[in-house]
């Protein structure tokens, strides 16, 4: 009796550890990685109401919340949270596309107005997202 069970264990512990592995075969195609889209920082001014040349107001990073939307239909390619250093890279397919940039405070302000990008195929453009802190 021993010798029918151990086969009949042995096949089903084989055929559980199958039920993890990845389907191939020549219908699965995978993904290949995005070699394109864009790249940069999210910043936002000193903030500062009167800057003087004996002191500076530099922009400064800002975490923030980006949005890419296809640029001629309006549908949302990608979105993506910036680090604490403002860097972001999000790849895309090659096109058209907005980026809409929030705080993530969500409040108004500080506020970046959309930036419009042409990725070209292959490569990740660089940008700089600029927020205004609204203190002049």
């Amino acid at each position: 009796m021993r010798l029918r069970v151990a086969p009949l264990v042995l096949a089903l512990l084989l055929a559980a550890g199958c039920g993890n592995a990845q389907r191939q075969g020549p219908d699965v195609t995978p993904s290949p990685a995005l070699t394109s889209g864009v790249t940069g920082r999210t910043m936002v001014d000193g903030g500062c109401p009167v800057i003087m040349e004996s002191s500076p107001c530099p922009d400064r990073p800002l975490a923030a919340r980006a949005t890419v939307a296809d640029a001629d239909n309006g549908s949302v390619a990608a979105t993506a949270t910036t680090g604490d250093d403002g860097s972001f890279r999000i790849p895309l397919p090659a096109g058209r596309y907005v980026i809409h940039a929030t705080n993530l405070t969500g409040g108004p302000l500080p506020a970046a107005a959309p930036v419009d990008i042409d990725v070209p195929p292959g490569q990740f453009i660089a940008l700089t997202v600029a927020f205004d802190s609204g203190i002049r």
